[in-house]
């Protein structure tokens, strides 16, 4: 059953690509705002006459804040990068900026560390300074275990890179095929391995003791590339690597010359389709395994872009490359060469968002979320989303989310206290995550792929959020969540959700309704269905009163762990009266 959640939650998330790209540029078309003339006065200056999609006229005030500070209708899909080491011959405009965060690791945390997996995160900050000119700043962060035993000793290692480059176009006529650009970096690496508890690889290895460095990197590249027809890109990168060659007088990596070829496909006009292969050709090396043995590997890289909007960009790849800088890209995880995955996300401040209709006062309700069982709706682009709840058995949750574009929110702060822990729980599960001394901290977004509000049947979100513990342990949790409404008393909400950890990975399946009384009151019951084991079964019901406009108050009677991502699927050993504020603003 649990590989069956998983099938349905990604097989859904990669069949929608195609449709919604479809349904994004219907809807740039049709967005359904109907203009209704009328004579300027007092009583209706600078308000626009609006119909949402149930035909409730409403106006609104001070649209000169909903518009974007910069449009450009040609942005969709203009990736400047093929990797962070590859740079393509593709520029931002003038004055735009991209920022975009990354999330690169492991498929398991390996021999030595354990966990969901070792991960690289980083972020990136595109800025067009001129039309053919563009300058990024890196930073990234990796620290964990060595993903394989040293002499059957652990490990811990330390990267932390800041990165600043520069691309410059040499040849880009705009109806040549062919394009050819300089790229260079130069960085700050921070590295360093053991601790009082591990070995150190850069020192004895039969004694526990850590040690650092730091040192400047710089790199060089000439990307080109010609176009073959309409749809697909061929490029070639030669280029440069410079690293230390030592590091406390035991063999680093070493300078590297490296070239790259790789070919884009545009599927779509906001689905991009790529893969690169890079060859290195030395002196030096960019991988080493358990015995410390240094050698060059072939890096390889293949994924897919896809533009939401002209605000939001996904990209997922499967990779060898650890590094997240231009000049460590080229370097394979410490102690091994596996495959990794990266999952990118791109915000692009200054570029025109979707048109969604408004809601009815309804499904406002709806709006200020779920509690044990999420629903698919998000707020507007550049509302924040304010909750915080508190039980009597102790359960404390804070939760702010904000809403980068009315397809994407970004869930900031998420931070869990469970007090009330069911004993029947797997001890490892206890331990890393429920443990009495549990302050779970997590980062996530939710993506909403079908809406009403775009004249598709259903609203359909993708919610994924990471975190760690105190004891540094993390887990993954994902749910596809599907919320339609019934009638106008009536709407339902399915959400199949999955967890992922090192420790214990299972699905459940959450299900809730919300039946409006009036357009201010509204009960919500809410069940889930744990799928490794039914005692942890759960439910919830509430009652919502909204007071205000945009706040709202659940009270709510429960015996779900808790409110926050692993808990809404664990029954707890106590049932428990609670209240949950929500704020939209």
């Amino acid at each position: 059953m649990i590989k069956i959640i998983k099938i349905l939650i990604f097989s859904h998330l990669f069949f929608t690509v195609g449709v919604v790209a479809d349904l994004y540029n219907k809807s740039i078309i049709n967005n359904n705002i109907k203009w209704d003339k009328f004579r300027t006065n007092e009583n209706v200056k600078n308000k626009i006459l609006w119909e949402s999609y149930d035909e409730n006229k409403i106006y609104l005030e001070d649209l000169s804040d909903e518009i974007p500070k910069k449009i450009y209708t040609d942005q969709t899909n203009k990736y400047t990068r093929a990797t962070e080491f590859i740079p393509l011959n593709i520029f931002p405009e003038q004055g735009d900026i991209s920022i975009s965060t990354e999330w690169k690791s492991s498929f398991y945390g390996g021999q030595s560390g354990g966990g969901t997996g070792q991960q690289n995160n980083s972020l990136k900050i595109d800025y067009g300074l001129s039309k053919n000119t563009q300058l990024t700043f890196y930073f990234a962060e990796a620290d964990d275990d060595l993903y394989n035993l040293i002499q059957g000793k652990s490990s811990k290692y330390f990267w932390q890179n800041y990165a600043f480059s520069i691309k410059k176009s040499l040849f880009n006529k705009s109806k040549s095929s062919t394009k050819l650009s300089f790229f260079s970096s130069i960085e700050y690496w921070r590295r360093g391995s053991g601790s009082n508890e591990t070995i150190n690889i850069f020192g004895d290895l039969s004694e526990k003791s850590n040690i650092s460095n730091s040192n400047f990197l710089t790199s060089f590249s000439f990307p080109f590339s010609k176009s073959i027809g309409n749809k697909v890109s061929y490029f070639f990168v030669p280029g440069i690597s410079f690293l230390p060659d030592t590091l406390n007088n035991k063999k680093s990596y070493g300078n590297n010359l490296f070239i790259s070829n790789g070919l884009e496909m545009n599927f779509a006009k906001n689905l991009k389709i790529f893969a690169s292969y890079t060859n290195l050709l030395g002196p030096g090396n960019n991988s080493f395994d358990r015995n410390l043995s240094y050698s060059r590997v072939p890096i390889y890289s293949y994924g897919m872009n896809w533009d939401l909007n002209s605000k939001i960009g996904l990209e997922g790849r499967i990779t060898n490359s650890f590094g997240s800088t231009p000049a460590t890209g080229i370097l394979t995880i410490p102690s091994d060469n596996k495959p990794l995955y990266s999952l990118n996300f791109t915000y692009r401040p200054y570029q025109d968002d979707i048109k969604l209709n408004n809601l009815n006062s309804k499904d406002q309700l709806i709006n200020f979320g779920g509690l044990s069982v999420n629903n698919a709706l998000i707020p507007k682009s550049g509302i924040s989303h304010i909750r915080f709840n508190t039980d009597s058995s102790g359960n404390l949750l804070a939760y702010y989310a904000y809403s980068l574009s009315n397809l994407f929110q970004l869930e900031l702060v998420n931070i869990g206290h469970v007090k009330s822990v069911n004993d029947s729980i797997n001890k490892n599960l206890n331990y890393h995550y429920l443990d009495k001394n549990n302050l779970n901290f997590r980062l996530g977004g939710k993506l909403l792929l079908f809406s009403p509000q775009k004249d598709d049947l259903i609203w359909t979100s993708l919610r994924t959020t990471f975190g760690r513990n105190h004891t540094d342990q993390g887990y993954a949790f994902s749910e596809l969540i599907n919320t339609f409404r019934v009638n106008q008393r009536m709407a339902l909400n399915i959400s199949p959700k999955y967890f992922y950890s090192g420790v214990e990975s299972f699905g459940a399946l959450g299900i809730s309704s919300y039946l409006n009384i009036t357009d201010k009151i509204q009960i919500i019951p809410e069940m889930n269905f744990a799928l490794k084991n039914n005692s942890d079964n759960n439910s919830t019901l509430a009652l919502r009163y909204k007071y205000h406009p945009s706040k709202s108050v659940d009270i709510y009677y429960s015996n779900s762990l808790g409110f926050q991502d692993l808990g809404q699927i664990i029954k707890a050993k106590d049932k428990k009266f609670g209240i949950k504020f929500n704020y939209l603003l």
